[in-house]
C-alpha cells in the first residue's frame, strides 16, 4: 500500500524517542534510550484528537482517561523491541530498505529529493530515518520474532471448533416484501380496514407486487414491495414476531408499527447454520494465530523488561 509522504511524516513527528539529548523532564527511561515530557505531551495529544473523533459522551470519557497510561505502556514496548532488535538485526539496513521502498512508493528518485520534502515538513533526512525506526521496527520485531514461529496444529484447530461452533452460526434472515399504510395519511382506523382489505385481496390471489404498487407508501413501492434481506434483530418486536413464524409465500396479518400498518410477505428464508470444520477452518486458524500471539508478545515484552532497566518518572504512573 502506498504511504503518502505527509502520513509518514505525521507519525514519525508524533513525539518518538529522539536520538539527541534534551535538557528536559524525562517521563520514561529504558536503558540508555529516553522519553522527554515534550514527545509524551505530544503524542498524547495527537491520541487523544484522534480518540476524540472516533467517540462521544460517556464512551468517550472512559477511554481518555486510560490513555496515558496505555501510552507510556506502548512508548516503553517500543524502546524494549528496538533495542532487541538492534542487538539481533541490522537495523540501519533495514531501515535504509525500508526508506528505498518508501521513495519508490512516493516517486522521489534521490535521496536529495526526498530531503527537500522532508525540508519542507520541516524535518531533516537524518531526523527522519532515525524517527523511521519507531515506527517500523516494532512491528519487524512482532512479525519476525513472535508471529513467525506461531504454529497451529490440527488438533488445536479441532479443539477450538469445538468450543466455539455454536457461536459461528449465522443469523437466521428472512427476504420480505412489504406494504405500508401510513396512519398520517389515513388515519389510524381508514389505514387499519384499508391494511385488512388489502390483505384479503393477497388471500383470495391477487399480485402482491402489484398491490404493493398500487397502495403502499414504502420505499420498496417501486420494486414490488421488495424490501429486501433481515434477521430477527433489523426488524421491530412486533414485526418480528409476526414475519419469522412464516413460511416462503405466506402472508402476514396487518402488523401495528412505527409509521402505520404493515402487511409482509415472506419471499425466502435462510436458516442460521452452523459451518462445517472446513468452512471456518481459515477463520479458526486466524483466531488461533491472535490468541497465540497475544500471550506470546505479552510474555515476550515481560522477558525483554526483566532483562532491562526501566524506570516511569512516578508523576506520570
Amino acid at each position: 500500500m502506498k504511504r503518502a509522504l505527509p502520513t509518514l511524516l505525521a507519525a514519525a513527528l508524533l513525539g518518538l524517542p529522539s536520538a539527541g539529548a534534551v535538557l528536559e523532564e524525562v517521563v520514561l527511561k529504558v536503558n540508555d534510550a529516553i522519553v522527554t515530557k515534550g514527545e509524551f505531551e505530544k503524542r498524547l495529544l495527537s491520541t487523544l484528537e484522534g480518540l476524540q473523533r472516533e467517540y462521544k459522551g460517556p464512551d468517550m470519557e472512559a477511554r481518555l482517561k486510560e490513555v496515558p497510561q496505555r501510552l507510556l505502556e506502548q512508548m516503553e514496548e517500543e524502546l524494549l523491541l528496538v533495542e532487541k532488535a538492534r542487538q539481533l538485526y541490522q537495523v540501519d539496513l533495514i531501515v535504509d530498505n525500508q526508506l528505498e521502498m518508501f521513495m519508490k512508493e512516493n516517486k522521489l528518485a534521490t535521496k536529495a529529493d526526498l530531503s527537500k520534502a522532508l525540508e519542507l515538513e520541516g524535518m531533516t533526512l537524518e531526523e527522519f530515518r532515525k524517527q523511521m525506526i519507531f515506527v517500523y521496527i516494532p512491528e519487524f520485531m512482532k512479525s519476525r520474532e513472535i508471529r513467525s514461529r506461531i504454529a497451529i496444529s490440527t488438533e488445536e484447530v479441532e479443539a477450538f471448533y469445538e468450543a466455539h461452533k455454536n457461536d459461528m452460526a449465522g443469523k437466521s434472515q428472512v427476504h420480505l416484501q412489504e406494504i405500508l399504510l401510513p396512519k398520517e395519511r389515513y388515519g389510524a382506523e381508514q389505514a387499519r380496514a384499508a391494511a385488512a382489505e388489502i390483505r384479503a385481496q393477497v388471500a383470495s390471489g391477487k399480485d402482491f407486487g402489484e398491490l404493493a404498487r398500487a397502495y403502499s407508501s414504502a420505499y420498496s413501492r417501486g420494486a414490488g414491495g421488495d424490501a429486501g434481506w433481515f434477521s430477527r434483530e433489523d426488524l421491530s418486536p412486533e414485526i418480528g414476531r409476526a414475519v419469522f413464524p412464516l413460511a416462503p409465500g405466506e402472508v402476514s396479518e396487518p402488523v401495528q408499527s412505527i409509521g402505520g400498518f404493515y402487511i409482509f410477505r415472506v419471499l425466502e428464508r435462510r436458516e442460521a447454520k452452523t459451518p462445517t470444520l472446513d468452512e471456518a477452518r481459515a477463520a479458526v486458524v486466524e483466531a488461533l494465530k491472535e490468541q497465540k500471539f497475544s500471550e506470546a508478545y505479552k510474555a515476550y515484552i515481560a522477558e525483554l523488561k526483566a532483562q532491562s532497566y526501566v524506570r516511569v518518572n512516578p508523576k506520570y504512573v
